[in-house]
């Protein structure tokens, strides 16, 4: 009988960690039902997304190549973020991804306040060689992100408002 009891408690803790995990993809599989037109803190899934850490960022990964429009704007760009976008933003919330490194590109210019790397990123025709990159990239350096404590006085309004207080830095 303690045995039985012992292979359910189990079993049901090994549903509760998959049901987890099956929470964040389903969460980042509802990007695309944004309501609000920026990622302030109105957007609420989003950050509750960035919330999870690093356990959304393979999740997030597999996004960046979802081409579904959202109602999120940006100056960057003419029309809606779509939710590969969306995805990329969110992961840089979470973790710093160096996008030279990742794609032996250079991407050092900011032209009427939009980084240059977005010429190249919010092409759809770029969205799936990015996502290997940035796969191949983290599968690699995963071992070499340290969680950072933010400094209270450096957290976003965001960032209190959903208990965000870490972030993975890359240091090799």
């Amino acid at each position: 009988m303690k045995r039985q009891i012992a292979i359910i408690l189990f079993i049901h803790s090994l549903t509760l960690s998959f049901g987890q995990n099956a929470d964040i993809k389903n969460m980042v599989d509802s990007l695309k039902y944004l309501k609000p037109d920026t990622l302030d803190c109105s957007a609420d899934l989003y950050w509750r997304i960035i919330a999870k850490e690093d356990k959304a960022i393979p999740y997030l990964i597999n996004k960046l190549t979802d081409t579904s429009s959202t109602n999120i704007k940006s100056p960057c760009k003419k029309t809606n973020l779509n939710v590969g976008e969306i995805s990329y933003a969110a992961m840089t919330e979470i973790a710093y991804f160096p996008m030279y490194l990742m794609t032996h590109i250079q991407f050092d210019v900011i032209h009427n306040g939009c980084w240059i790397f977005y010429d190249y990123f919010y092409k759809d025709e770029n969205k799936k060689e990015f996502q290997k990159m940035v796969e191949d990239w983290y599968l690699k350096e995963k071992k070499n992100y340290k969680v950072k404590t933010i400094s209270k006085k450096k957290l976003s309004d965001c960032q209190k408002k959903y208990k965000i207080s870490k972030y993975y830095d890359w240091t090799k």
